[in-house]
């Protein structure tokens, strides 16, 4: 699947993108967007006017927003992986890192199953995603003591409208 990343002559939002390519030995196409040709681009950006420049287009489709590139991007690149042991090997190197950015990041949960004390948000709702449609793809899993994340995951799963949701979104492998 040839990937082909758009944005300016710039590091700016595409560099994420740019350092999980890199890191994945991913190969794609750099296209660097001159400034003065972007206003006649923009109109036919996959957002059209409201589109940001940064556009990744994947051979099936295009994929505008940098957060959204990058969480494309970032658990496929296990995928890149064609070696099962270099899968493997990749998968436990890279458990301890994330364990410890999960323990970090429960120091800031404030509330009793929510990040913010002013309760629920879109906070809660990115936490749950990554534990509970990224970590399996890298076969890791929220370490159990690690009480306020998992209160937080608990919660949103929990919310009527996720969980329906969740009973009937399609069942894809990312």
């Amino acid at each position: 699947m040839p990937l082909k990343l758009e944005y300016f002559n710039l590091k700016g939002v595409a560099e994420l993108s740019r350092l999980i390519l890199a890191y994945a030995d991913e190969k794609y196409e750099d296209v660097r967007i001159p400034f003065d040709s972007w206003p006649a681009k923009k109109a036919s950006s996959p957002l059209g006017l409201y589109c940001q420049c940064l556009v990744l287009e994947n051979g099936e489709g295009t994929v505008p927003v940098s957060a959204a590139i990058a969480r494309y991007i970032w658990p496929t690149s296990l995928h890149f992986e064609k070696d099962e042991s270099v899968k493997a090997q990749k998968i436990v190197e890279v458990t301890p890192k994330i364990n410890e950015f999960m323990q970090r990041l429960e120091k800031f949960v404030r509330g009793p199953d929510t990040v913010l004390a002013s309760g629920f948000s879109w906070a809660d709702i990115a936490l749950f995603n990554a534990v509970n449609d990224l970590f399996p793809v890298g076969n890791l899993q929220l370490d159990p003591g690690l009480t306020k994340l998992h209160a937080v995951v608990e919660r949103v799963r929990a919310e009527p409208k996720i969980a329906a949701w969740l009973a009937k979104r399609p069942v894809t492998g990312l």
